[in-house]
């Protein structure tokens, strides 16, 4: 019988092939042989040299986990630990922390707590830069976006607290350039957080000028349905294939046409009844937002006939 090699587990082992990484500039290649080290024997001698490296290269996310899964309650770790989570912005972990550690001393808690104002202060002002750069492009009237600017714009000015996003959703909802379905989302969005009362909308070639107590969200309209009972109700009548096209099409254009729906569909009857016949409803889903209304307006003039 041949000999049996075992993969050795020695800590020599692992430090070797961390000290081989250094040498040759691969930081990330010794802090990877040192944690497969770690979590093989569990020796502290790996620990420090493991820990060592991931503070001198400010591997946040990799402290963060080191300290979670082995439960590392040494104060030099948890200094360190709650420093990683105030650079990832975990501001409210942190701060639950400090309130009831048992583990730090009070001069750790104040430098900690000073490092989290910084942090907090410089995201907010990060935050404050973002909206003036979107602001700014957005006063280029001629200006177009990319489906991926728009829907950056779209997800920064969604997520944003600040008091500022209510100036720069007025700015997106003006621009001829950004389309009616992301004005539909923003215009939810003013309603939800904005503090005026009312706001203007450049729809279809025309300013609207918008009344909070006179529009509702988009989901309390009167033609709302839920994707599930939409498809059901659609599937009693057409082939699954047809179904899905056409709850596509009216969720998609029920966004679109908000907060103006119901001045162009009087039932969804009437509008499955006229649309169901068309050709092309993919296609349709593409179509730009002039091409889009004049759609609806032909559908409006056939149901007047």
């Amino acid at each position: 019988m041949g000999n049996t090699i075992e993969f050795p587990n020695q800590e020599e082992f692992y430090i070797q092939k961390a000290t081989q990484c250094q040498k040759e500039d691969d930081l990330i290649g010794a802090i990877d042989w040192l944690e497969k080290g770690y979590i093989k024997t569990n020796s502290n001698q790996l620990l420090e040299k493991l820990w060592s490296l991931l503070c001198r290269s400010q591997d946040w996310a990799e402290i963060i986990w080191l300290v979670e899964e082995f439960d590392l309650k040494e104060e030099k770790y948890l200094c360190v630990y709650l420093e990683a989570l105030i650079y990832m912005n975990r501001f409210k972990e942190v701060k639950d922390y400090l309130k009831q550690s048992e583990y730090l001393e009070y001069q750790w808690i104040n430098t900690l707590q000073l490092k989290l104002m910084n942090q907090q202060l410089k995201q907010e002002q990060e935050k404050v830069e973002q909206l003036q750069e979107i602001g700014d492009a957005l006063q280029k009237k001629d200006k177009i976006f990319s489906i991926e600017e728009i829907q950056y714009i779209t997800q920064v000015l969604i997520d944003s607290t600040l008091s500022q996003k209510e100036f720069v959703i007025q700015l997106f909802l003006l621009h001829p350039q950004t389309p009616m379905f992301d004005k539909a989302i923003l215009l939810d969005e003013w309603l939800d957080s904005g503090m005026s009362k009312t706001i203007q909308l450049l729809w279809n070639g025309e300013i609207k000028s918008i009344n909070r107590n006179n529009i509702f969200p988009i989901s309390k309209s009167r033609l709302y349905k839920e994707e599930t009972m939409l498809l059901n109700e659609l599937m009693n009548h057409f082939s699954i294939e047809d179904a899905m096209i056409l709850a596509q099409k009216w969720m998609q254009d029920t966004i679109r046409l908000h907060p103006f729906q119901e001045e162009y569909i009087s039932s969804f009857e009437e509008w499955m009844n006229y649309f169901s016949g068309k050709e092309n409803l993919t296609e349709s889903l593409f179509y730009e937002d002039s091409v889009f209304v004049k759609q609806y307006e032909d559908f409006q003039n056939n149901i007047l006939k």
